[in-house]
């Protein structure tokens, strides 16, 4: 069955014209990637695709062109298309409420790469090396996700940017790579292999699964039958990071456990799509890496519901198009039958009231038990970090975005309150730990004024504001600069 299976693929391979894989899925393309009318090369980004520019141009009009308009460097031979580009991110900021704190930096660096093979074959890559010391807020908020060693914990775990180790007085030295490929034998048939995180839904957030956490090996093959249906089948390695107290090797492997994701897709017509999801998160051993049953790789929804040691989560998905500059969007999720194991997501983007703005209104709401297991170890969880909503559960938050560009500048202006109830931001973790439990509101409010250099890129030189209230020891008010290619969400607002 698997020689038969590999034969189709390659037989499959000169036949079809696939779309183009990319990684960049901050919410600036996500922005645009959900406006009405809006037509996309790729399925997760708004970049125009793969075209060669063959205008004659001057050395100096090129060296522009490269670098505000296109990609650094780039390779156009026969069906072979390569894209580079450097991925920086130099910010400079203080907490102007905080006379005794030290500053705070983020000093990133690497490259992002992407291509195009065959006509139905394309990639992705990206590799960061990075050193910060955040806010306080954000701080503590790294170090309590971080990694278990017996009862102690140690290296906390930057969202989006993996375990750290310290660096200099406060802060975090840490590195990641990204890398996804998609392949497309024929034209129905969409195969996509990596670790780059997914993004399910229309919002700002996600309550299904968001790209908050940290990379993770996957495979996900989807079948389109029609211009209507598809039906897609996700499998991920996941990780608790708790040291394995039995390894031969110089660290102890993390705990490892699966998700399977299944879903159906029903696009009613060309402005109403509605999505049915389903996951499990699968044991795979506690001491010694095994593989989780048998079941847990046919691609067939609810076997999950065989395993006792599962956790379970139902989800429904849709979207509304209302004239041509309105998007209306909704979630619900529910992992038992009871409230505070139910979550929805109620939500509406409103485009060009202003030409080139948008308007976003969110609401969220999750039970203080929809993402955690009766085992912790089986939560809804990767690198300890929520693999849905950054906040975790136990909570409403109400979120108004607003942004617009005039040229290259651009200004955005994000309002986040939440209602925090029964809130523990530490019970998703795999190990019991104490912690306080919160009754509260927290603010949350962010400004940005911003030079974008580089579309293609959203290289940008911007200043940032962030006001933030919650307790004593969180009343901040932080002022950043910074010059940064921000391909990818780097949360700060949980």
């Amino acid at each position: 069955m698997k020689k038969f299976v590999i034969l189709f693929v390659l037989m499959s391979a000169f036949f079809a014209h696939s779309q183009v894989e990319t990684l960049t899925g901050h919410s600036f393309y996500r922005d645009q990637m959900q406006q009405p009318g809006f037509q996309r090369s790729g399925p997760i980004s708004c970049d125009v695709g793969f075209e060669k520019d063959t205008t004659k141009k001057s050395f100096g009009k090129r060296l522009k062109s490269h670098f505000m308009e296109n990609y650094l460097f780039e390779v156009h031979e026969g069906n072979v298309n390569l894209f580079v580009s450097p991925v920086v991110n130099f910010q400079l900021g203080k907490n102007l409420v905080g006379e005794d704190e030290p500053y705070l930096f983020q000093n990133s660096r690497g490259f992002y790469v992407k291509g195009s093979l065959l006509k139905n074959f394309s990639f992705c890559s990206a590799l960061v090396e990075n050193q910060a010391r955040f806010s306080v807020y954000e701080t503590n908020y790294i170090s309590n996700h971080g990694e278990f060693y017996s009862s102690l914990q140690q290296n906390g775990v930057v969202p989006g940017g993996g375990r750290t180790k310290p660096f200099k007085d406060g802060g975090f030295d840490y590195a990641y790579a990204i890398g996804s490929f998609l392949y497309q034998p024929i034209e129905n048939l969409e195969i996509r292999a990596g670790n780059a995180q997914r993004f399910i839904g229309s919002g700002y957030r996600s309550l299904l699964l968001s790209d908050h956490s940290y990379q993770a090996p996957s495979l996900e093959v989807k079948l389109l039958f029609n211009e209507k249906w598809s039906y897609g089948v996700r499998r991920t390695r996941l990780f608790n990071l708790i040291r394995k107290p039995i390894y031969s090797t110089v660290e102890g492997y993390y705990q490892p456990k699966a998700n399977a994701l299944h879903f159906i897709e029903y696009q009613v017509n060309n402005k109403i799509l509605i999505g049915l999801y389903e996951q499990s998160i699968w044991s795979m051993g506690d001491t010694l890496t095994k593989n989780p049953n048998g079941l847990f790789y046919a691609p067939i929804p609810l076997l999950g519901l065989t395993q006792p040691t599962n956790y379970n989560v139902y989800g429904i998905n849709a979207s509304e198009v209302l004239g041509q500059n309105i998007r209306m969007y909704q979630q619900f999720v529910i992992s038992g039958f009871e409230l505070q194991k139910m979550g929805f997501q109620l939500g509406i983007r409103v485009y060009d009231l202003i030409p080139n703005s948008m308007i976003q209104f969110e609401y969220n709401k999750v039970g203080n038990e929809l993402y955690s297991s009766e085992n912790p170890r089986m939560s809804f969880t990767h690198y300890n970090l929520p693999l849905a909503h950054p906040k975790g559960q136990g909570f409403h938050e109400f979120l108004l975005r607003a942004n617009l560009s005039w040229k290259r500048f651009y200004g955005e202006s994000k309002t986040i309150v939440y209602w925090l109830k029964n809130f523990n931001e530490r019970d998703l973790l795999p190990v019991n730990v104490s912690s306080t439990v919160f009754n509260d509101f927290m603010i949350h409010q962010q400004v940005e004024l911003g030079y974008r250099i580089n579309q293609k890129i959203n290289f940008c030189l911007f200043v940032r504001g962030v006001y933030r209230k919650f307790n004593v020891e969180e009343n901040q008010m932080l002022l950043h600069f910074g010059l940064s290619t921000n391909l990818f969400n780097s949360y700060n607002d949980y």
